[in-house]
């Protein structure tokens, strides 16, 4: 089982809970726990892999982003993936009085930078696209 599935197993297992966890030198979020924290936080998108979102932040921000999380509401839950032992600790656990109850895992792939290598060819029409959605969400903001 890689990463991927491991994250996708918790949040299940943790349902309505922002679920984050280490990767190297930072906590990622992935698919609608990313979108969240981006509509929460502002937090960057970026792809997971294709078509799933995710965002991250340092690990010496986790008080930071654990603060801001719980004054919005949220609960979360924070797990720590020991490499040499291959196990999981919970670090911090909030429950929160709002679910995320977003369903989607992406927010927008064509804007997605990395993602753009998934597609065969440097398509001048996806390309187009993702000039209209970066266009687009900048009017929006």
């Amino acid at each position: 089982m890689g990463f991927s599935k491991m994250i996708e197993l918790l949040q299940k297992k943790n349902k309505g809970k922002i679920v984050l966890c280490n990767a190297g030198n930072f906590y990622i979020a992935v698919g609608k726990d990313a979108i969240l924290l981006n509509e929460l936080l502002d937090l960057k998108l970026s792809c997971f892999k294709v078509e799933i979102c995710k965002v991250g932040f340092p690990i010496n921000s986790l008080e930071k982003y654990m603060e801001l999380i719980s004054q919005k509401g949220y609960g979360f839950i924070v797990y720590y993936y020991n490499k040499k032992k291959k196990e999981l600790e919970v670090l911090q656990e909030y429950k929160g009085n709002k679910k995320n109850e977003i369903i989607k895992e992406k927010q927008n792939c064509y804007i997605c930078s990395s993602s753009m290598k998934y597609y065969k060819k440097n398509d001048e029409y996806i390309q187009a696209v993702a000039k209209l959605y970066e266009k687009e969400i900048g009017e929006e903001k």
